[in-house]
């Protein structure tokens, strides 16, 4: 079955990728550049072109590649946010959802509710 989902770890390549390549380069990339195994099914490794208009993702189910491919019929991907501290991309299942259906994600703040004393 195919699947992605919020228990899988999701890591997103930053630099250059040739994106007419097939699964075996983005394969030698992962292991390149990211120093990382592609065989890893616990992970899923997201790369974008440079024009940010296409988006694949490779994962490893059951002893098969997975190559999924989103190409919006108009406009681009956003990149997901930097995080500095760690020196990589910050990408969840949430983040992945929203960079792949053209959504920003903003965090919400509910304001605390001020204790009112209702007894009269």
């Amino acid at each position: 079955m195919l699947e992605l989902t919020d228990e899988l770890r999701f890591y997103f390549y930053n630099g250059k990728t040739n994106m007419r390549g097939g699964y075996r380069r983005l394969c030698e990339t992962i292991r390149t550049e990211m120093k990382a195994d592609p065989e890893n099914a616990s992970n899923v490794y997201v790369f974008m072109n440079r024009r940010c208009t296409i988006v694949r993702m490779l994962h490893y189910e059951r002893g098969f590649y997975v190559l999924y491919e989103k190409r919006p019929s108009s406009g681009r991907f956003r990149k997901p946010v930097f995080d500095s501290k760690t020196g990589r991309y910050k990408i969840s299942y949430a983040d992945l959802i929203c960079l792949t259906e053209g959504l920003t994600r903003t965090e919400i703040h509910m304001p605390e509710r001020p204790s009112e004393d209702f007894s009269e």
